[in-house]
């Protein structure tokens, strides 16, 4: 169950990898700003704490795995914005669905005590693989760090800290509770971003510069609305799928989402260039082609598992 549930929710995270270049290369220009409307939203979960539908845990501790679990997320996302902005999505997006898994792999084992089969762990390892592969292409780059790549590391290990810490709390005190916990510390960053950033308060100014008019202020909210929305059903299936099963299995099938990722800019660079725009060689065809063959057979041995 766990396995369709995160297939599901990856396919849906490749279609928020699309959203969210556009987003940052035609609407809003700083990804700090995406970061505030992606998070702030949450805040409304306070509202269902006092009805009962949330259990209060007795042991302060956990609160704090709480708030790392939620400043963890919430500071991979400004991490992963800043990547996707500042390299090919198609690149970016891959390399930490590479990173994320490999330091889940061995957090999850010494926190969490998760032990993979010997056949589930070499699918997650192909898994893994062809998420690199598909980071890595041989191509002349500025370095690792302008190129976006090292704002992807970064965000592989923070997510990786924040999914962690929210199986534990899955395990702990179920899917809902879990959730909510976890997740309210992200709305709480993301209030602080009003006081502490000058771009955020400036959305709430007559003419923020926050929000260059790249396009008409509707279709800016519409497009944005679009890609948050999008997140947030993929972030609710990934993390059920993550309290049914496996933290490092769910992780490792992010693959799956990168070779969907793949397809659908190669789609949209053909027929639709004025939305995502990013060119293929037959050098990097082959290239990918290989990676999603990797992915695929890592996939075939985690269901067969």
């Amino acid at each position: 169950m766990s396995i369709l549930v995160a297939l599901l929710g990856n396919a849906v995270l490749a279609a928020v990898g699309v959203t969210d270049k556009f987003i940052l290369t035609k609407t809003v220009s700083k990804p700090v700003v995406f970061v505030f409307y992606s998070t702030i939203f949450i805040l409304a979960f306070f509202l269902v704490l006092p009805f009962g539908f949330v259990y209060m845990p007795s042991v302060w501790t956990d609160y704090l795995i709480f708030i790392i679990s939620g400043g963890c997320f919430f500071f991979a996302l400004w991490a992963m914005y800043n990547a996707i902005q500042e390299s090919e999505v198609s690149r970016a997006s891959p390399l930490i669905g590479a990173v994320a898994p490999f330091f889940i792999l061995f957090l999850s084992r010494i926190f969490l005590y998760e032990q993979l089969t010997g056949q589930s762990l070499i699918g997650a390892g192909f898994l893994i693989l062809g998420s690199l592969i598909i980071s890595f292409e041989k191509k002349q780059t500025s370095g690792m760090w302008h190129d976006g790549l090292g704002w992807a590391v970064l965000s592989g290990l923070l997510f990786a800290i924040s999914h962690v810490a929210s199986k534990y709390a899955f395990d702990s005190y179920g899917f809902i509770s879990g959730f909510v916990w976890t997740k309210l510390p992200i709305g709480i960053f993301a209030a602080s971003l009003l006081l502490l950033n000058a771009d955020v308060r400036a959305l709430f100014i007559k003419k923020p510069d926050a929000l260059p008019e790249k396009m008409p202020k509707k279709k800016q909210v519409l497009f944005v609305g679009l890609g948050v929305g999008l997140g947030v059903v993929a972030t609710i299936l990934l993390q059920y799928a993550m309290s049914l099963g496996s933290v490092s299995l769910v992780n490792a099938m992010s693959g799956v989402q990168y070779a969907l990722l793949i397809i659908f800019v190669a789609i949209i660079s053909k027929f639709f260039p004025f939305i995502l725009k990013e060119t293929f060689t037959r050098r990097q065809v082959i290239h990918k082609a290989a990676a999603i063959i990797i992915i695929a057979f890592g996939l075939l041995l985690l269901v067969l598992s």
